[in-house]
């Protein structure tokens, strides 16, 4: 048998086979386990309770704007950036001076957008939009104090199409 010379220990390529694996694994996890502590999920838009193991969802809102008998026709123009509601109690409740409108995105809350729309006359309401639509939203409409909502989900086009809430 032939002596070789060994060299140091860091230079054995066995040795990085072994511990490149783990090494990879040790900053992936890192990187990782960083990104879930500092990123935000957001808000989910609807009420969800947990009850036990389970997930409840809430509609109570919902379940008030039908007792009020509230139903709503919503309209975008994308050309004007105007947006139209027209809300209708069946049971002539008085209709609140300013509505919140929400465009919820179905995944992310930091791209929801949030638009207050005023009386114009009683039961016509009107706004303003200064972001385009894109993609599926949840259109959420409710007064200021939040003691009703109507929910609908949406799909694009937005531009002169008539989304109705309620028992229309």
């Amino acid at each position: 048998m032939t002596d070789q010379q060994i060299g140091p220990w860091f230079k054995q390529p066995w040795l990085w086979f072994i511990l490149a694996p783990l090494i990879a694994t040790v900053l992936y996890s890192t990187v990782y386990i960083t990104a879930s502590i500092v990123t935000n999920d957001g808000v989910v838009l609807e009420e969800y309770t947990k009850k036990a193991k389970a997930f409840h969802k809430d509609n109570r809102l919902n379940e008030a704007a039908q007792q009020l008998g509230l139903s709503a026709t919503l309209r975008f123009d994308t050309m004007t950036s105007d947006i139209n509601l027209e809300l209708i109690s069946a049971k002539g409740e008085p209709l609140p001076e300013q509505l919140q409108l929400t465009l919820g995105h179905p995944t992310k809350a930091s791209l929801d957008i949030n638009i207050t729309l005023h009386q114009l006359k009683p039961g016509h309401y009107a706004g303003e939009l200064n972001n385009s639509l894109k993609g599926d939203k949840k259109l959420i409409i409710s007064p200021v104090n939040k003691e009703w909502q109507l929910v609908k989900e949406a799909e694009p086009p937005y531009d002169q199409t008539n989304f109705t809430f309620g028992n229309l």
